[in-house]
């Protein structure tokens, strides 16, 4: 079973770094929208491909198997700084591509229902009503955003890289966590601090190896 989940991981990884690679050197076009007003010009893009949603949509059931599933009890050790910062990067790259996939899908289909004519991809060098629902859409993919992170902490769960990475947030009886919604806020807000100031996440840590943000909001990330 050991042998069978450590090829699934280093199967996940690999699949991740291949999307990572055909995202940016295998497709042509941009996957996502984006709307520009630059000196009274207005530009407004948007596009995704089939493949690509297909693969944001696997990615969204690989999240919620992972999700779903729970640790068992293990001998926890604090975890190295490099294995978090591996599996934030999965993280980042796994969220913003499945997201951008999937809802690049939603300014394509306005598109289609304005003119008629359906088109993966599209470009204008005006802007119609509908573009101002993507505003509100960049408000929903931040919260989405946000929740991939929230809601394996108010589960007893794990994201995918920190699955991948063998992973989990535990409180400071070592259990594993189970956060009300403004608890898992405060403590993700505590992460992106230590994000934001790597050197000093590196140099303060105590003598169990916890980071100055693991300390500040009670919890730790372990490795199992």
């Amino acid at each position: 079973m050991r042998l069978f989940l450590l090829i699934l991981r280093f199967v996940l990884l690999l699949g991740v770094v291949s999307s990572f690679v055909w995202a940016f050197w295998g497709q042509a076009g941009d996957i996502g929208s984006s709307i520009e007003i630059k000196d009274g010009v207005s530009h407004a893009s948007a596009g995704t491909n089939p493949r690509a949603v297909a693969m944001g949509l696997l990615m969204l059931l690989i999240y919620i198997v992972v999700l779903a599933a729970r640790v068992r009890a293990h001998p926890f050790r604090t975890a190295p700084i490099w294995r978090r910062a591996a599996a934030f990067a999965v993280d980042l790259w796994f969220a913003h591509f499945s997201m951008s996939a999937l809802f690049g899908c939603v300014p394509v289909l306005l598109e289609y229902f304005r003119t008629g004519i359906f088109r993966w991809r599209f470009q204008r060098d005006y802007l119609v009503i509908s573009d101002w629902l993507c505003f509100v859409l960049v408000g929903i993919f931040l919260a989405a955003f946000v929740a991939y992170f929230l809601l394996p902490l108010m589960r007893r769960g794990q994201t995918v890289g920190a699955w991948i990475f063998r992973l989990v947030t535990v409180n400071s009886d070592g259990t594993i966590v189970y956060l009300s919604f403004w608890v898992g806020i405060r403590r993700l807000r505590a992460e992106f601090r230590g994000l934001a100031s790597p050197l000093r996440a590196i140099t303060t840590k105590d003598e169990q190896g916890r980071t100055f943000y693991d300390i500040e909001s009670g919890f730790t990330v372990v490795s199992y």
